[in-house]
């Protein structure tokens, strides 16, 4: 089996440029993504996407977005088990979850993937149990802490053992943050996570106000400075990469 890395949509985040960093005045949606490894060692996802939960006009959390000025959408083909089923991979096979972090539109799609192991950084981890470190970076326990088998990593760590996929800690967006270095023949990828929103923030720094931001700078520098030439860097949520602008194949493709 080649080993084969897909990037897939699992619903909009709807709110205002500044919310994201970027320029402009009118609202905008933008893509909520989930990445899938296929790997002759197992399947891995990096992040998971939104709960199921937001499918509902009336679930909970979905209300205090909307409270802030913010709102998702989500429908049933962009369901991490429907991406999953275009792919033809069982979710209940998935071996590993790598979460960039704990953020609800990250580690939503966890309940979905009842076998799984969470990868993740042992201080997101420790920031996600301690209420008041998880209600400062808005972490929900409610959507990662769920009993799956954990594997807590602490910096660099090699996920295949292969050199093929490396979680690289890019921490200050929340306390453990880290992101995904993808090598296979399709290239060499950096799946950024929301260490930066878009490719715009790279220049202007608009970091969210909740953020380290010193610290996030210090972690795209560090990832910009893992670019070589044929690099690309897949960022968390920059509409400007996906639909006819795909940076990856996806589950529709």
């Amino acid at each position: 089996m080649a080993f084969r890395l897909f990037g897939c949509v699992c619903g909009q985040f709807h709110t205002t440029p500044a919310g994201l960093g970027l320029s402009g005045d009118a609202p905008i949606d933008v893509p909520v993504p989930f990445y899938v490894l296929e790997h002759p060692d197992g399947v891995a996802l990096f992040d998971t996407g939104l709960p199921l939960g937001m499918m509902d006009e009336a679930d909970a959390y979905r209300g205090l977005l909307r409270a802030q000025g913010a709102d998702v959408k989500l429908t049933a083909q962009e369901t991490l088990t429907a991406h999953l089923e275009r792919l033809e991979i069982d979710p209940a096979r998935v071996r590993w979850v790598v979460a960039s972090h704990l953020h609800f539109d990250h580690a939503g799609g966890l309940a979905q993937l009842p076998n799984a192991t969470l990868v993740v950084q042992k201080r997101e981890w420790e920031a996600g149990m301690d209420d008041e470190v998880a209600g400062r970076y808005f972490l929900p326990r409610v959507y990662f802490d769920l009993g799956h088998q954990l594997k807590l990593v602490d910096g660099e760590h090699d996920l295949f053992g292969d050199g093929s996929a490396v979680l690289v800690p890019s921490y200050g967006h929340t306390p453990g943050h880290q992101s995904l270095r993808v090598r296979n023949a399709q290239g060499d990828h950096i799946l950024v996570g929301d260490a930066c929103y878009a490719c715009e923030v790279v220049e202007t720094r608009r970091f969210p106000e909740f953020s380290d931001h010193a610290a996030m700078n210090r972690s795209l520098d560090a990832l910009l400075a893992m670019r070589e030439p044929e690099t690309v860097m897949v960022f968390g949520h920059d509409p400007g990469q996906w639909g006819d602008n795909a940076v990856l194949p996806s589950a529709r493709a």
